[in-house]
């Protein structure tokens, strides 16, 4: 008898490529950075993920324990939470990604860093000021892997 190899996950189409867009696009109600500090310890605390470019950027200190976490391993996840809108809560979108950060070596006044900074200040107020500290930095996100929850029994796979 054969045995018949089962997709676990749908995959990413242009729809579904859009709703992860707009839920990535600063449409989430809450975001999450994990990364792994020493002794491959899972860390995770909120993140402010924006898209600028159709690219995922972060904008980070140097002196927080996920930027030392990730000099030891640039791999990182991400997670988009939607706006609970359900009443079962474990059936609203979702979204992780798994990738890598890697820093963007950028001067404060550089034309990179200012339209990056623009687009930042729509997605946390006030931004500006702690964006032109010494050790703060924006870090762009490689994914390598996307996985979007769109309800109960609606999964949906990427590997990049």
């Amino acid at each position: 008898m054969k045995k018949i190899k089962r997709q676990l996950y749908h995959k990413i189409n242009n729809e579904i490529e859009q709703e992860i867009i707009s839920l990535t696009d600063n449409g989430y109600e809450q975001a999450a950075l994990g990364t792994l500090g020493s002794g491959n310890v899972p860390f995770l605390s909120k993140a402010l993920p924006f898209v600028f470019n159709k690219g995922l950027y972060l904008l980070l200190s140097d002196l927080s324990e996920h930027t030392k976490n990730v000099k030891l391993n640039p791999s990182v996840s991400l997670y988009f939470a939607d706006i609970e809108s359900h009443r079962s809560r474990s059936n609203n979108r979702r979204l992780t990604l798994q990738g890598k950060l890697v820093k963007l070596d950028l001067s404060k006044s550089s034309v990179d860093f200012l339209s990056l900074l623009d687009k930042y200040k729509l997605v946390d107020y006030g931004s500006e000021i702690w964006a032109n500290f010494s050790d703060f930095n924006f870090y762009r996100f490689e994914p390598f892997r996307e996985l979007y929850v769109q309800g109960f029994g609606k999964a949906y796979e990427r590997v990049l």
